[in-house]
């Protein structure tokens, strides 16, 4: 354990855990607040120390965008939301990618490895922008461990420590690890595959040989991966062909796995998206705004028993008198009224999305909610940022929430047909999701009520995938870290949350302090990112405007440089007036 410096520091020295986009939309504000206000040096030196603790590779990109990966794994956001950086010294993605991928430059879903090799570059182009304010470093390690100190703090790497330090942000993603994951109870003869990503390394024909019978615990956005790693990555192709039963037909390369059997929670898949661009009526732009105008227009608390109210009346305007009782029903039940039961519920849905966002079926109440929830989203994750709604309200959002994902945030619609043109194929078999069927650690269990066939079928799997990922919050990670943070009282979630208190500016809320405190208990640690999520919303998104805690944060540090009157006994704290002032600035 360190020992405490006890000599006043002459520069402010911040530590940055993690190097993905959360943390590279940080320290490009922060540079960019640098650039317009220059620190003075201090003792003829740079007064500001940046060590930046990760050990992803290829900083600026995490797991999820590592340029290595194979190109058949797409982006499922739109690339426009890759704007331009605010230090003005890189390019949006648009305007990037016409150099290195001309052939992409009208492509709204690129590659998530292309996407990477851009993030990478403004890391790189930031960084040595920051480097004419700070010393700049650069540990290539995991953080297990934070520790407070008199003199600042200290961060663990292993048998190392590093520190102190005067403020410390956490930017660490997605967890690698989660309490529900199968490996940790998975008894089954059946072989495990514990993890689909990186699905170069994790799907390769020596783990899932072409011909095997594979079962797929998950349906969502990385099962759609897995999906494409074992066809398309395996040299299949996709093409048009009138008359075919689905947009597009599946052309088998002979190392495909014969079968591919999901099993998911709820018995659907993700519903499709529109593609960028596509028209909507009148009557649903109407519906949009009339639903925008009943958010305040400023921050304020806003309970999510007001928000579903509002998002319901919406879809419900959008799709006309008479609609209510089934749009309501939608959300409860997570799937439309008329979609019929048993086998093909879950085919019949994904079809139903697909022909609704190409405009050949008119919308239902999945579309409606989908693309209210879409239109949306910004005022939601405005309003509920720290919500202290009791426990049992906040249960029956996050309910809510799954299916109103479900509807608006899935595969974008050419990813959408090409898990269409599988189902229709036969690679893809959707039996044992609409019959029921669960999994958990000792293996695949049918209900009572399956038929006999697919019951037996259970014994034909060569290998069972597990594609869900690890929750965001800091509750049900298995994480060191996140496991310090708790124990050691540095954060608190509220009842019924998974993600940490922070205020407006990612400053920590601590144990010792109650939840509706405005000034963090132990000054210098910030945490932005899926670790607070549920207190604040919607993390996983690379839009740099959706959330502000990360520039406030950078606001909050260039004032510090410019304090020379920081307190010696270590991490500065936020008087009430500082915080007013980060909370409303701009």
């Amino acid at each position: 354990m360190p020992e405490p410096h006890r000599v006043r520091p002459l520069t402010l020295r911040i530590g940055v855990v993690g190097a993905g986009p959360k943390a590279l939309y940080a320290l490009e504000d922060l540079t960019a607040l640098l650039d317009a206000h220059p620190p003075p040096p201090v003792a003829g030196r740079k007064g500001l120390v940046v060590t930046v603790l990760d050990a992803v590779q290829v900083p600026g990109t995490g797991a999820a965008y590592d340029p290595r990966q194979p190109h058949h794994l797409s982006l499922n956001v739109t690339a426009a939301i890759l704007d331009e950086p605010p230090t003005g010294t890189c390019p949006s993605f648009a305007a990037w990618v016409t150099g290195p991928y001309p052939q992409l430059a009208d492509e709204p879903y690129p590659p998530r490895a292309v996407v990477g090799e851009y993030l990478a570059l403004r890391w790189q182009r930031m960084i040595t922008g920051l480097a004419r304010h700070a010393q700049v470093r650069r540990v290539t390690d995991r953080v297990t461990d934070v520790l407070p100190r008199d003199d600042g703090w200290y961060l663990a790497t292993g048998p190392s420590w590093h520190g102190p330090m005067d403020e410390v942000l956490l930017a660490t993603g997605h967890a690698s690890d989660h309490a529900g994951a199968l490996r940790h109870s998975w008894s089954s003869s059946i072989p495990l595959i514990p993890a689909a990503l990186p699905a170069d390394a994790m799907l390769t024909p020596d783990r899932v040989p072409p011909g095997s019978r594979v079962a797929v615990r998950g349906g969502a956005l990385t099962f759609v991966d897995v999906c494409l790693s074992l066809t398309e990555g395996r040299g299949a192709t996709f093409s048009a062909r009138p008359g075919a039963p689905s947009p597009l037909v599946l052309d088998r390369s002979g190392r495909e796995p014969a079968v591919i059997r999901p099993i998911t929670r709820d018995g659907l898949l993700l519903d499709a998206k529109p593609d960028p661009g596509t028209r909507v009526s009148e009557t649903a732009q109407c519906a949009v705004e009339h639903a925008r105008a009943r958010f305040p227009s400023e921050p304020a608390r806003f309970g999510p028993d007001a928000v579903l109210e509002i998002v319901i009346d919406a879809a419900t305007a959008m799709l006309g008198k008479g609609s209510r009782g089934a749009v309501e029903q939608t959300l409860r039940t997570g799937g439309e009224p008329d979609l019929p039961g048993g086998r093909g519920r879950a085919r019949a849905a994904l079809r139903r999305s697909i022909e609704t966002a190409e405009g050949t079926r008119s919308p239902g109440p999945a579309w409606a909610l989908g693309r209210m929830w879409q239109s949306l989203y910004p005022l939601v994750t405005r309003s509920l940022r720290g919500s202290d709604a009791p426990a049992d309200e906040w249960d029956r959002f996050l309910r809510a929430a799954r299916a109103l994902e479900r509807f608006a945030f899935g595969p974008p619609l050419r990813n959408a047909r090409k898990l269409l043109a599988l189902i229709e194929d036969g690679i893809v078999d959707l039996a044992w999701m609409d019959a029921g069927f669960r999994i958990d650690g000792e293996g695949i269990r049918p209900p009572a009520t399956a038929p006999s066939a697919d019951a037996a079928g259970t014994n034909d799997v060569d290998t069972v995938i597990d594609a869900v990922l690890a929750p965001p919050g800091v509750e049900l990670v298995i994480d060191e870290l996140a496991r310090s943070l708790i124990s050691r009282g540095l954060v608190l979630t509220r009842p019924g949350r998974r993600g940490v208190i922070t205020d407006s500016a990612g400053s920590a809320i601590g144990g010792a302090v109650a939840p509706g405190a405005r000034v963090p208990a132990r000054p210098g640690l910030a945490v932005i990112g899926r670790p607070t999520e549920d207190d604040v919303i919607g993390n996983d998104s690379l839009n740099r405007h959706l959330h502000t805690e990360g520039r406030r944060w950078a606001r909050r540090m260039t004032g510090r440089i410019r304090r020379p009157d920081a307190p010696e006994d270590g991490p500065q704290s936020l008087s009430q007036e500082s915080t007013e002032d980060v909370c409303h600035d701009g």
